[in-house]
């Protein structure tokens, strides 16, 4: 199997114009790609002329995307704006390939031997389908990072020294095979995944069938117990049914009717015998309550008989005489205490006026303290003097009468105490005894109301009669009872369980058995799949080291007799972590410590060591694109010895190389030239290759 690009067409792609631009790649020859810019007035003019535009086209065809970070809208030709187009042709192991992608509009078609690839997909009309993207890739077994490393080499991307080391490793993984052991790793991954899901589909289905199982066992449970229920009713039925039949037999319903005859006779002299002794116990209510009311008539004329009516009315008029005593006294009660209490501010008066005259005497101010000389001094003293004298006559007059008034007190002696409270009832005393006297001797000569109704009443109850029945109706259906227990005992007795075959039924069809088998021989080969797992993905992997031992010993000697030939005094390697060591002279140094033309003999090597890698472990490609990596930094000798590798490659090994340089004077050393010419502000190939 092999990879051959064969041809590719560009129209509106930077700067190529509307007129398709096409290029043969299967050439197997060295290419010398040298730009001519006419609008710059050519003669050496090289820069800005498109011969980058090569590689970009073929990496956006491929990929996508172009080698640098150029949005996708500006690919398109600014001048035309639109109708972007990029077709290439490839094979890959006998089958033949195309692909055209292309913006304004967005189109990606993929054809194999002829036949364009549809799909159905919603992103597919955007030009952006997914699956027809892996498709492609899939056919060219490599990524667009180890695209640009062993088949695009440009200054753009970044070298693969310069790139984080979680890049380099991914780059030097898939160049070894060990990405391929971590697809396989994701295929079984997936396998992994598919049959967790098996076994969990299993576990449903066995949980499905327990449940189930769970749900009709619940049933079969439910049904004995309303089976035994049924069993315990029916048999403690058909007992009751038989006690009952049995106790119905010992009776005598001859001896039961006739005392159901004499129950009633007996019945009736009770009701007599009750209604009799409910009359006494009236007639005993009425002498008790008769004789309570002539007893309490009879107190109460005690009680007033034994009055004095003489000294009662005597009691009542000093019972007068007392309470007019003490309206008097209480009276003078108040009129001594309004006296005292007048005394006090006539004394209070009287002393103030004496102090305010004896200050004024002393010819001070009684009311300020001052000094009290001029004309008012004398009338001032003279007005308070008279106003003594009055408040002393009426201070002694107030003495005089606060002591007659308590002259006047004298002792009012114990209360009079009667028995009415009033002088009225005392008076009808007499008439309040005739009139109890009068109701004593009615009521001693009232007449027994229940006496007529008690003769002759003398009834003797006889014992009561003792029957099993409650009425003389029951006793009557006693023989309909006694048979129709008789039938119902017969039909109890041949009722059958209604639950036994339904529950036989249910424990024999609708139970289902379960199975592990199957989830076992799942877990088996999930144990299987996790040990192939680990096989692939474990860093101790013997698998893993094996690969990695054998294929990096090829690398790191194709990366010496790279770096040798190519002129690269510093020791390269790549150690068993996947790691680069460089060294020169026993001093480790860093990528960046090299000089730019160092730099890019390595990138060169690299790149060749690569390719070498990958074609000795997968399958080789027939096309290599250089771009201006011999240029920059370079030295006569780094050239010589960077084109004398190509030519080799070239030669022995049929490759069609594509060198994009400025060195005009490489085109005598090589077998093929291809100008890239910029006029009027479009590109163009000189190139003879048809575009059909």
């Amino acid at each position: 199997m092999s990879i051959v690009l064969k041809n590719i067409t560009l129209r509106n792609f930077l700067s190529i114009g509307a007129v398709t631009q096409a290029v043969n790649f299967d050439s197997k020859e060295l290419t010398l790609i040298l730009g001519e810019n006419l609008d710059l007035g050519g003669d050496g003019a090289r820069n800005g002329t498109g011969k980058t535009t090569l590689i970009q086209g073929l990496t956006y065809v491929l990929y996508g995307n172009p080698i640098n970070q150029i949005r996708k809208d500006n690919l398109i030709n600014r001048t035309n704006g639109k109708g972007m187009m990029v077709t290439l042709e490839y094979s890959s192991g006998g089958v033949e390939y195309k692909i055209e992608r292309g913006r304004r509009p967005n189109i990606l078609k993929f054809y194999i031997n002829g036949e364009e690839q549809k799909d159905d997909a919603a992103d597919s009309a955007q030009g952006e389908n997914k699956d027809t993207q892996r498709e492609i890739e899939r056919t060219l077994g490599m990524t667009a990072d180890m695209f640009k490393h062993i088949v695009a080499l440009n200054t753009y991307s970044a070298p693969f020294l310069s790139l984080p080391s979680g890049d380099q490793r991914k780059i030097i993984e898939q160049l070894l095979g060990i990405t391929l052991l971590s697809e396989k790793a994701d295929l079984i991954k997936e396998k992994i995944r598919i049959n967790k899901d098996s076994i969990q589909q299993e576990e449903f289905k066995v949980k499905a069938v327990e449940e189930a199982n769970k749900r009709v066992q619940e049933q079969i449970d439910a049904l004995k117990r309303r089976q035994n229920l049924w069993q315990k009713q029916h048999d403690e039925a058909l007992s009751k049914l038989v006690a009952d039949y049995d106790e119905l037999s010992k009776i005598d319903i001859e001896k039961e009717l006739l005392a159901h005859k004499d129950l009633a006779v007996y019945n009736e002299k009770k009701k007599q015998l009750e209604q009799y002794q409910a009359i006494l116990a009236r007639q005993t209510a009425w002498l008790q309550k008769r004789d309570s009311d002539i007893a309490t008539l009879q107190k109460q004329y005690d009680t007033l008989s034994h009055i004095n009516i003489d000294d009662e009315l005597r009691a009542h008029y000093d019972l007068k005489i007392y309470n007019a005593a003490k309206l008097e006294l209480e009276s003078l009660d108040k009129t001594i205490k309004a006296l005292e209490a007048s005394l006090k501010k006539d004394q209070s008066l009287v002393t103030k006026l004496q102090e305010e005259i004896k200050t004024l005497e002393e010819n001070k101010c009684y009311a300020c303290g001052q000094d009290f000389h001029d004309e008012n001094h004398a009338s001032v003293i003279n007005n308070k003097r008279d106003l003594l004298t009055i408040s002393e006559g009426e201070l002694a007059q107030t003495q005089n009468d606060l002591e007659k008034n308590k002259n006047s007190i004298y002792v009012l002696g114990d209360k009079p105490v009667t028995h009415y409270a009033t002088e009225t009832e005392a008076i009808k005393h007499s008439s309040e005894l005739e009139r109890i006297q009068q109701q004593i001797a009615t009521k001693n000569t009232e007449e027994d109301p229940y006496s007529d109704q008690l003769i002759g009443n003398n009834i003797v109850l006889p014992v009561m009669p003792v029957t099993i029945y409650d009425n003389e109706s029951e006793a009557v259906e006693h023989r309909t009872i006694v048979a129709n227990l008789e039938k119902s005992i017969a039909t109890k007795a041949e009722e059958s369980d209604p639950y036994s075959e339904q529950i036989a039924d249910m424990e024999k069809q609708a139970l289902q058995e379960i199975s592990f088998d199957k989830i076992n021989e799942l877990s088996k080969l999930g144990e299987h799949y996790k040990f192939l797992q680990d096989l692939l993905t474990s860093k101790d992997s013997f698998v893993r080291k094996k690969i990695i031992d054998q294929n990096l010993s090829y690398l790191n000697s194709r990366l010496t007799n790279y770096l040798d030939k190519i002129g690269l005094p510093h020791t390269v390697v790549f150690k068993n972590d996947l790691s680069v060591e460089i060294t020169e002279l026993g001093r480790e140094l860093d990528f960046d410590n090299l000089s730019r033309g160092e730099r890019n003999r390595l990138i060169l090597g690299l790149s060749f060591a690569f390719r070498d890698v990958w074609e000795n472990l997968y399958y080789p490609i027939n096309t290599i694109f250089i771009d201006e990596l011999i240029d920059s930094g370079m030295d006569t000798v780094g050239v010589e010895n960077s084109m004398a590798i190509l030519k080799d490659m070239s030669r022995r090994r049929n490759k069609s190389i594509w060198l994009v340089s400025h060195r005009e004077e490489l085109a005598g050393r090589v077998p093929q030239v291809l100008k890239v010419v910029k006029e009027n502000g479009f590109t163009s190939y000189n190139t003879t290759t048809d575009i059909e």
